[in-house]
């Protein structure tokens, strides 16, 4: 009997790494915010930012990111959308999008477009965390891909 779920387990361990494999893609820059303070409770802004990333495939370049942060009370909504430009000058942009409390937190990046290599990551969308310390962050996602049969 333990044969038989031993050799289940190396079976199914097999078809899950076989059709699906993570990427990791980590960023690290310096955002701007310019902000209007509509209230004690309410702030709208523009945000900014610029910085490197690397991946998991050995990848790596710089990028440059656009979008809003609305927050109400000590909570944050946000959108941004990124252009990243990898050393061989493939791009892809992405959108960021996060509801949580004040400082870092829990979101989700999509890509929605891309050249060269990333094309065939278009669509794809997977959590991400990001942390701050006064105007520098660090972006961490970690996404499934499904392989194709």
């Amino acid at each position: 009997m333990k044969k038989i779920i031993l050799i289940f387990t190396i079976i199914f361990v097999s078809c899950t790494s076989v059709n699906s494999k993570e990427y990791i893609f980590e960023a690290y820059g310096k955002s701007n915010q310019d902000t209007i303070n509509i209230s004690d409770d309410f702030k709208f802004s523009s945000y900014t930012s610029e910085g490197m990333w690397d991946d998991n495939n050995g990848d790596y370049g710089n990028e440059i990111c656009s979008g809003y942060v609305k927050q109400m009370n000590k909570k944050v909504e946000l959108e941004v959308f990124c252009e990243t430009i990898n050393q061989n000058n493939e791009k892809f942009w992405n959108s960021r999008v996060r509801k949580s409390d004040k400082g870092g937190g829990v979101g989700q990046i999509t890509i929605l477009n891309g050249t060269g290599k990333y094309k065939s990551l278009i669509g794809l969308s997977c959590p991400y965390g990001i942390n701050y310390k006064n105007n520098y962050a660090w972006f961490r996602a970690k996404c499934k891909i499904e392989n194709k049969r």
